[in-house]
């Protein structure tokens, strides 16, 4: 097993952003870094000019949404292309009361994430399905059933909308984003994608292909994210 421990930045950076992670859990963030590392020699789950940088440009980046958007202390998420893990198994080592739905299409990408995720002892909260997004079958049971869908770097907006919004709960309620505190408040069901550059056609043609609408654009840049290279990170959120 690959042994890269995070460097004492990481923790203060966390806090400097209203994000408090006690010790268990860096020690679960440390084994989970190896583990992707590990598991990367083998299959393809992140660039690998990006392992060096793994804890900025991976597990800081799939952090960076709690410094500045604030869920429900509970909740079900369905990470929508997760390939190793990302960003779902970081946000429930970070959130201890959300269950994670990690969706993958290739089952090469579901393998490493099932024995990850045995080997993190978090088998209880995370599930690994293994199918396409946009197809029933092993997907079936999980739609309708999720609080929140999060996605990182899988798709345009419009494709997302469509994939994500079957597995989102419907009830009497819609969800909605406010801002309170200096914080994103997110009220699910709501789809919530990781994004960066210029997003201005993208939402402009989720508006006509999927008929719908951001209800929050909110730029990732925190204290330390120029240091980090994700400076211009951002998240679109869509409510449902």
């Amino acid at each position: 097993m690959f042994h890269v421990k995070h460097s004492p930045d990481l923790p203060r950076t966390c806090r400097k952003n209203g994000l408090e992670l006690s010790d268990s859990q860096w020690v679960l963030m440390d084994r989970y870094v190896a583990l992707l590392l590990e598991w990367n020699q083998k299959v393809n789950l992140i660039s690998r000019k990006d392992e060096e940088n793994v804890w900025t440009a991976h597990i800081l980046h799939a952090l960076s949404p709690l410094f500045k958007v604030r869920f429900p202390d509970s909740l079900t998420a369905l990470d929508l292309g997760s390939g190793g893990g990302l960003p779902g198994i970081p946000l429930a080592i970070a959130q201890a009361g959300w269950s994670v739905i990690l969706l993958d299409s290739i089952q090469k990408k579901c393998t490493a994430m099932r024995d990850m995720v045995e080997r993190l002892g978090m088998a209880g909260r995370i599930r690994v399905v293994c199918a396409r997004a946009e197809e029933k079958r092993e997907g079936e049971k999980s739609r309708g059933s999720v609080d929140v869908v999060v996605a990182r770097g899988v798709a345009p907006m419009a494709q997302l909308v469509k994939w994500g919004a079957p597995y989102l709960k419907r009830g009497d309620h819609s969800g909605g984003v406010a801002e309170s505190g200096g914080k994103y408040v997110v009220t699910p069901p709501a789809l919530v994608a990781y994004k960066g550059g210029d997003l201005e056609m993208e939402l402009r043609e989720m508006k006509v292909k999927a008929r719908a609408e951001a209800a929050a654009l909110v730029s990732l840049a925190f204290a330390g994210s120029d240091e980090a290279g994700l400076l211009e990170k951002k998240l679109v959120i869509v409510v449902s």
